[in-house]
């Protein structure tokens, strides 16, 4: 139900682009092409993440099932209302789901970190409901970033941080949190306090992040760790971008640092959701190459205004999610 939403987004995103004819889509094309970035941020993320918390937690099914099933009716049918529903309920089931891991098991800091990232999950979706774009392009982002950040944030446990670092990480969390909320009164203001806590962000996980030491692992470790490497570096590349006022820094968060993490930790990750256990291949990071040199082009081409490397920046954007399916189901094929 996810990879519907994500092929529906993706679909939508290329005609944007123009790497796609309208022509020959029909209703469900336009629909796509409407709202692409609700799709794939509510639909998608937001089924797949609340996916691994139903693993994780043994409960709550019915969280990712709404948000897919309002993606469908979004880029299937265009009923954004009933979308806008369905999304605020599956964000309120997150955040219990959360709730119920703080009070049922431990809480942490890590925890309280994707906790608040599944509020911005809320805020983004009721902002969208009601029309309000800036707040929930940044709401979206920040449930992104900070579920990752929390992720990132316990496997530093690993590490001896100093006081300020710990301090720092904190004040970081509080500026993403501070923008969410900023968001739907002070838009302006809001998106110059995110890519300037993003920024600050970037330095800390270059700095402080496990993945950094591991890059040279073998295995699937090593893998994640360039991926989470790369994606720190774009992360920190569209904070220049956002403090620039360039539109594209949202792509370079949500293609270059997301997408990234994707990358990296799906084959963590299908071990866990489906029993899977991919065999290690180099050829995993071909698709991230692929990402990363169509961003690039992106990148020039929306601030130089060229259409048509526009165009072929996004079927590089595609390229490389095929390729990645590709070798993610060679490898899984050839493991156990």
């Amino acid at each position: 139900m996810a990879i519907l939403n994500l092929l529906g987004a993706v679909g939508g995103g290329l005609v944007r682009l123009g790497s796609l004819p309208a022509q020959g889509f029909g209703p469900t094309g336009a629909h796509a092409i409407t709202a692409h970035g609700a799709v794939m941020m509510a639909g998608f993320f937001g089924a797949l993440i609340a996916l691994e918390r139903v693993v994780a937690l043994r409960r709550g099914l019915w969280v990712p099932v709404l948000a897919a099933l309002g993606g469908w009716l979004a880029w299937g049918v265009g009923q954004w209302t009933a979308a806008g529903v369905l999304w605020v309920a599956s964000a309120a089931g997150l955040v219990w789901l959360y709730a119920w891991a703080g009070s049922n098991r431990a809480m942490s800091l890590p925890l309280a970190v994707e906790a608040s990232g599944a509020l911005a999950l809320l805020v983004a979706n009721a902002a969208f409901a009601m029309g309000q774009m800036d707040a929930a392009r940044i709401g979206w982002s920040a449930f992104l970033v900070l579920t990752i950040a929390g992720e990132r944030r316990e496997l530093t446990r690993l590490v001896k941080l100093p006081g300020w670092a710990s301090k720092a990480f904190l004040l970081v969390w509080a500026g993403a949190v501070a923008a969410v909320l900023l968001a739907l009164w002070q838009p302006g203001v809001a998106t110059v306090l995110w890519w300037t806590t993003m920024a600050l962000l970037a330095a800390w996980l270059l700095r402080w992040d496990v993945a950094t030491r591991q890059w040279r692992a073998k295995g699937w470790a090593g893998h994640t760790a360039i991926c989470l490497v790369v994606g720190y570096v774009w992360l920190a590349t569209g904070s220049v971008l956002g403090l620039m006022g360039q539109t594209v820094a949202w792509h370079a968060l949500w293609l270059g640092f997301v997408m990234a993490m994707v990358f990296g930790h799906a084959p963590i990750m299908l071990p866990a959701l489906a029993g899977w256990r991919p065999e290690p291949t180099r050829w995993a990071l071909l698709p991230l190459a692929v990402l990363g040199v169509s961003l690039a082009l992106r990148v020039g081409a929306s601030v130089t205004g060229w259409a048509d490397g526009l165009a072929a920046a996004g079927a590089g954007h595609a390229l490389a999610f095929v390729l990645f399916g590709a070798v993610m189901v060679r490898a899984v094929r050839r493991g156990r």
